[in-house]
């Protein structure tokens, strides 16, 4: 196997993962180019302290904060109706592109059923602030029209790729 530098794993892995990959693959500070200073025995114990004063001032990558175990069922869960959600949002707007269409070509404005109701809306333009450049050009005018509200927790899901 060929081997990275230190600083190369370091961008890759956490310190725990590279403790664990450095016990499997029984590699000293010596095998990556660092300085060995640990005693001749070579045990996990003497190891440890040897990679401990061997890595002083490399940064690893941070480990992502992890949940309870017993939260996987909920993150699994999430994680199909999230897929499933996407692909329904997808058709969705595909049928109502479709919708549109239709109703522009036949002059329907507002279609109903026992259901449903769908009303048609031609496209318009709309006005809006630039509370950025408001904020930044008349920062009183901000201030004076602008207001505080409470936002309640929340959290966001993204899926990855192409689920």
């Amino acid at each position: 196997m060929e081997l990275k530098t230190v600083e190369e794993y370091s961008k890759e892995m956490t310190r725990g993962e590279f403790d664990k990959f450095t016990e499997v693959e029984e590699l000293c500070p010596g095998n990556l180019g660092l300085m060995d200073i640990g005693s001749e025995e070579c045990d996990i114990e003497n190891c440890i302290k040897c990679w401990d004063k061997a890595l002083v001032g490399i940064t690893f990558k941070a480990a992502v904060p992890s949940l309870p175990i017993e939260t996987m069922p909920v993150l699994k869960k999430l994680e199909e109706l999230e897929i499933q959600s996407k692909n329904i949002k997808e058709q969705q707007e595909k049928l109502r592109v479709d919708l549109i269409k239709a109703m522009e070509t036949h002059g329907v404005k507002k279609w109903d059923n026992e259901v449903m109701t769908v009303t048609y809306t031609a496209p318009t333009t709309k006005t809006s602030i630039d509370s950025k450049k408001l904020k930044e050009e008349l920062p009183d005018v901000f201030a004076k029209y602008s207001k505080t509200s409470n936002v309640k927790s929340s959290i966001r899901i993204k899926l990855k790729g192409d689920k």
